[in-house]
């Protein structure tokens, strides 16, 4: 899962993107040079109801042992980024499968049991069905 700065950080990117894709629309469709309007204050916003990302003097500051998207900001070496990202996720991941309630050996071996039990009856039932279509069909073709 990312932190709330990393979502920030993904939402900011994502919104700039889309500003250019916009500006450069419009000024395609018109031949001119544009002007965005700023957005309107969050509080204006959220009278009118409309969700809103997460701004930066609303975030509350996370603790992180490692900032990864820091050589993001300041336009480090590619390949070290993506390392870095990817090392994030790796680390995530080991944190979440730490949380997860592993079955017990009983527990395992009687869901296996019931799996392997229903596969093998319903491949019977599949074969049965198989058999007595072909009957039918060889009877009807001759």
């Amino acid at each position: 899962m990312l932190t709330d700065r990393a979502k920030s950080t993904f939402y900011e990117c994502i919104i700039k993107w889309l500003m250019k894709k916009k500006k450069a629309r419009r000024k395609k469709r018109t031949g001119k040079k544009t002007h965005v309007m700023p957005a309107a204050s969050i509080s204006e916003q959220k009278k009118a109801g409309v969700e809103t990302i997460p701004q930066k003097e609303d975030l509350q500051p996370v603790p992180a042992k490692k900032d990864v998207f820091k050589a993001a900001d300041t336009g480090g070496f590619a390949p070290k980024r993506y390392f870095n990202v990817v090392r994030q996720f790796l680390a995530e991941a080991k944190v979440e499968l730490k949380k997860v309630t592993w079955p017990t050996r009983k527990e395992l071996l009687s869901t296996t049991t019931v799996v392997l039990i229903l596969v093998i009856l319903i491949a019977l039932f599949l074969g049965i069905v198989d058999l007595g279509l072909v009957k039918i069909i060889r009877n009807v073709l001759g």
